[in-house]
């Protein structure tokens, strides 16, 4: 299942759009149920920190410590910090994609290995086609910031974490159409719209 919103705006426009192509393609090339989210939140609760995304029906649902969410589930994580490009009425954010993997061994049944970088090739392969990767981080520090005293980091269980650069216009500009979604994507983030009124 793809978790999205209805109509997204500025920052989550890029990532609904990069959101519904990995799970697009990923849902072919791997044999596990998937599950994505657009941006979720990091939020204090009772004291731990927690990813949790907002649904529609006004809702949070945790992402990282749900035993309900089986296959890979996938998230993005804003940085509090956005600088504009110069000379431009873009902005430039820097985002971590959180790829959670609740048994390996069902991604990729064919690889007799571990296929933790079988994995990692195939979501960063897509990636790299349209947004700048800055880095790559594997197992607990992939989670860092997080509450992971409830996460046991044991086979089967895998989770990483891509970091990569993120332009779009922070505007109240609404892409509702799947071409022009792809048109951003493929374009290599240069933001066009149909009807620009923001």
């Amino acid at each position: 299942m793809n978790n999205t919103k209805a109509s997204p705006v500025g920052l989550d426009v890029q990532i609904q759009n990069l959101q519904e192509y990995l799970y697009d393609r990923l849902s072919i090339i791997w044999t596990c149920s998937i599950e994505g989210y657009g941006r979720v939140y990091s939020d204090n609760v009772n004291g731990s920190i927690i990813p949790r995304w907002y649904n529609s029906d006004g809702e949070y649902k945790d992402v990282l410590h749900n035993d309900t969410i089986k296959g890979v589930h996938f998230f993005f994580i804003e940085n509090d910090y956005a600088s504009n490009i110069p000379n431009t009425n873009l902005f430039t954010s820097n985002v971590d994609l959180i790829v959670i993997v609740d048994d390996i061994t069902s991604v990729k049944p064919n690889v007799v290995e571990y296929a933790d970088e079988e994995i990692l090739a195939d979501v960063r392969g897509l990636i790299k086609k349209g947004f700048e990767i800055t880095s790559v981080t594997k197992g607990e520090n992939a989670l860092d910031g997080f509450d992971i005293s409830k996460v046991h980091f044991v086979h089967p269980y895998h989770v990483f974490k891509i970091s990569m650069n993120i332009d779009y216009k922070p505007s109240r500009c609404v892409v509702n159409n799947f071409q022009s979604l792809r048109k951003i994507y493929f374009s290599n983030q240069v933001i066009t719209f149909d009807n620009d009124n923001g």
